[in-house]
């Protein structure tokens, strides 16, 4: 795979030699990382890491990464401060250094601390079930919950939420339930944002694998870029599809070897 590139990928090479800025987003947890049972398993390969500064470092380009993690976590984690980061999935931002926190998400971190210290009753309940803090938000884990009680502890979980559904924007993950302080940015919300940011002319690709990537994919495509799923569980609003963070990564060496003008078979 080092030495071509795939037919999906071809626009983003036809727009940088046009001239164009590229900005490639990519989701964390389940596209730059496989899935794993605990966030904290999630570390970030070397070549991965290495590959998302060589694109970073290229004219023309800019990189960011989105997550559901908290916005600090995810910096430690990439390790990279040239990138743009976008934290609790889209309400907190990091952009040229400048840090972006949505207004009714800060007014409502009493809010989210109440939810969740009664939520949390429900590590007894279900083992194998936990829940993340996240300050403006949290997600409840069940992963590690017994396969033939998934389908309960999943409806558990959302009629809880229930009582809060006017306060909050609740979003299916992967064997997670995440919920977010409601009328705050969206993933989609911050892909505009940095659309807005690094200028046009512009082609954008965002990478996500997951229901919470929808908005994201959504507002790629709205500006006529690359809406690309990893994995089975990437949202229908993806245009594209890869098989996994690993194939993700190879068709991303594939285009840096082909802007920094190496051989490619196209």
């Amino acid at each position: 795979m080092a030495n071509s590139i795939p037919d999906v990928l071809m626009p983003l090479l036809a727009a940088y030699h046009a001239g164009e800025k590229l900005l490639l987003l990519f989701d964390y947890d389940g596209t730059l990382t496989p899935i794993v049972e605990h966030p904290w398993q999630a570390q970030l390969a070397p070549r991965t890491r290495e590959l998302l500064a060589e694109l970073a470092a290229q004219p023309h380009i800019h990189v960011g990464i989105f997550s559901g993690r908290r916005l600090d976590e995810l910096e430690q984690l990439i390790g990279l401060p040239q990138l743009a980061y976008c934290g609790v999935s889209g309400i907190e931002m990091r952009i040229d250094g400048n840090l972006l926190v949505h207004p009714t998400a800060r007014d409502n971190v009493q809010l989210i601390d109440e939810i969740t210290k009664r939520l949390s009753a429900i590590e007894r309940v279900y083992p194998g079930a936990w829940v993340e803090h996240k300050r403006y938000g949290f997600t409840v884990h069940y992963r590690g919950v017994d396969p033939t009680l998934i389908d309960e502890v999943h409806k558990r979980i959302l009629g809880f939420l229930d009582s809060w559904q006017r306060q909050l924007r609740v979003v299916d993950a992967p064997l997670a339930v995440e919920a977010l302080v409601g009328g705050t940015w969206t993933k989609g919300d911050a892909v505009r944002m940095m659309i807005e940011h690094v200028g046009e002319p512009l082609f954008v690709l965002y990478a996500g694998d997951a229901p919470n990537d929808k908005e994201a994919l959504e507002a790629a495509t709205a500006h006529g870029g690359l809406a690309l799923g990893v994995g089975p569980l990437a949202p229908p609003s993806a245009t594209a599809h890869v098989a996994n963070p690993e194939t993700l990564v190879n068709w991303m060496d594939a285009f840096l070897h082909a802007i920094q003008g190496a051989p490619v078979e196209l």
